[in-house]
């Protein structure tokens, strides 16, 4: 039998998005963007349509203005300002259905034309829309000019397939199984899995022991000696309406044991581990938990695992056969190891899956080892050099003028194949990340230009002007012929440095690139470094020299 699955969502309205369709992969679905770019929005859309629900209440409960396009609620409060009555903003999440077989009647169901799309399908819409209802008293606030922003406190939440009946979330919660490591709420998982566990270990006859033993155990405390002596104290200074006043512990039901019962790992409670280790058992016990779901959605699978757990819990998604997975996630290894070609890129408030690269730059990066993609697209912004000796000197080059390192102004300098350089600019280009290549001229700049003008405006492209200086080695020895002696004293050292010439420090540099990047790397004593270099990390060529493009 065919399991649930989404072949769309669209949203319009909620939060970022403005309006974006979303197509779906038929078993794995990775959102992978910036902080705040809109990933979790999505997955939290995918969970309010199907379940009802938003971090565990109610939709309808958790309803606020916050929740609105900010452009959307900016031009209704512009148009209110300006004397209009503008149109009432509305939100709707659809998600539509890939054809289910004949067994899934209740999805089978929900086939209609209610949707923005008109298309004879099935799926299932939450609507945010004003209540009619309330048209006369909002009129009224409109006359008073009361009016300020959009009047969330008159709408109401619609859950309606594309047939139109109303609420099916009985049918579609069930089928679907949410959970964010980034939250340390345990509650529904562990207490689930202590209930399911007591029920299935536990006789009728071992729980009628403990619940004796349960109401024992607080007879006991309420005849301690220690008790007793309170409420003497309390008797001899207090009184209420001629009344004796006492403490004691509150009347329970039956089965409030339950509820006092913990979990511990090797002894400790699960609540005294570390993060990574409640996150670890909470995900494996949520997998358990929902083998008979046809939907999972994890927000970051990787928040607090160590490189072995995070292993072990992309294994266990990998491996939930059936089933449709959304994830959002920072991490390059889980992309890759869940398969790059289900990354679904999120910037700009739109998404652009992976696999609408060229085919063979996306064969490319599917075959790529290490985890440079991701790399490049989620940081504020990304540098590409050729090689070990490249990064050392940039990243040396941007201490010496920052004092710190890139990465902590949110740089991420790559060290990549120069070969592949154009593959990673296609890739930044269908989020519109914009990129910095730092490249060797390999004696022809003008040719390495025209081969990034396509790029023009994203790309930022650091070449040397100078052919004769047709790497990083010349250039850099160019840069500090003044200061030569200087020089030649960080990067070599060798006995016979004083008969050392430039030419045999170059030959040197080049036969040892990243020995002399490294000298430089921990230097305590600073080098000039080429115009190219310094555009990169973004010092203005002209108060540097003129070898720059």
């Amino acid at each position: 039998m065919n399991n649930m699955k989404i072949n769309r969502l669209k949203i319009v309205n909620y939060k970022l998005f403005q309006n974006v369709t979303i197509e779906m992969n038929e078993n794995i679905n990775i959102f992978v963007g910036e902080n705040d770019s809109g990933k979790s929005t999505i997955l939290e859309a995918l969970s309010m349509v199907l379940t009802g629900k938003i971090n565990g209440s109610s939709v309808a409960n958790r309803l606020n203005l916050d929740w609105f396009n900010a452009q959307v609620r900016q031009k209704f409060k512009e148009s209110i300002e300006a004397g209009n009555t503008p149109d009432l903003p509305t939100i709707e999440i659809e998600v539509y259905f890939a054809s289910p077989d004949e067994d899934e009647i209740a999805i089978k169901k929900y086939r209609g034309t209610n949707n923005s799309l008109h298309e004879d399908a099935e799926g299932v819409k939450l609507e945010i829309i004003f209540d009619t209802q309330y048209a006369p008293a909002y009129k009224q606030l409109l006359v008073e000019g009361k009016v300020r922003d959009i009047p969330v406190e008159y709408y109401r939440v619609n859950f309606r397939s594309f047939a139109n009946p109303e609420y099916y979330v009985q049918t579609t919660a069930r089928k679907v199984a949410c959970i964010d490591t980034t939250k340390k709420d345990y509650g529904p998982v562990l207490s689930r899995f202590v209930s399911t566990s007591i029920n299935e270990y536990l006789s009728e006859e071992d729980m009628t022991e403990l619940r004796h033993a349960y109401r024992a155990n607080r007879h006991e405390f309420t005849e301690n000696q220690a008790v007793i002596r309170l409420n003497q104290k309390l008797q001899e200074g207090h009184s209420f309406d001629g009344k004796t006043i006492g403490l004691n512990l509150r009347e329970s039901g039956i089965d409030e044991w339950k509820g006092d019962m913990s979990i511990s790992l090797d002894g400790i409670p699960l609540e005294n581990s570390g993060f990574g280790t409640q996150n670890m058992f909470k995900s494996e016990i949520f997998l358990l938990q929902n083998t008979d779901v046809d939907i999972l959605i994890i927000e970051e699978p990787e928040n607090n695992l160590s490189y072995s757990n995070m292993s072990i819990l992309i294994s266990k998604l990998s491996e939930s056969n059936g089933k449709q997975l959304f994830i959002s996630t920072h991490s390059s290894f889980v992309a890759n190891k869940l398969g790059l070609q289900c990354l679904h890129l999120v910037a700009n408030a739109r998404t652009t899956p992976f696999k609408s690269l060229s085919s063979d730059t996306y064969n490319y990066f599917l075959k790529l080892p290490g985890y440079n993609t991701l790399r490049i697209l989620l940081a504020n912004k990304a540098i590409l050099v050729e090689g070990p000796a490249d990064e050392l000197i940039l990243q040396r080059a941007y201490i010496d003028n920052y004092g710190k390192q890139p990465i902590e102004d949110g740089i991420d300098v790559v060290a990549v194949d120069s070969l592949a350089f154009q593959r990673y600019c296609e890739l930044a280009s269908l989020i519109s990340k914009p990129l910095t290549v730092v490249t060797d001229n390999d004696g022809n700049a003008e040719a390495v230009r025209k081969r990034y003008e396509k790029y023009t405006g994203l790309v930022t492209l650091c070449v040397e002007s100078d052919n004769t200086l047709n790497t990083l080695e010349p250039s850099v020895l160019a840069a500090n012929l003044d200061t030569f002696e200087s020089f030649k004293s960080i990067i070599y050292l060798g006995k016979d440095i004083e008969s050392r010439d430039p030419d045999s420090i170059k030959s040197f540099m080049i036969g040892n690139k990243t020995e002399w990047s490294m000298r430089v790397f921990t230097s305590e004593k600073k080098i000039n470094y080429p115009s190219y270099i310094l555009k990169a990390i973004g010092i203005d060529s002209e108060n540097v020299g003129d070898r720059d493009e």
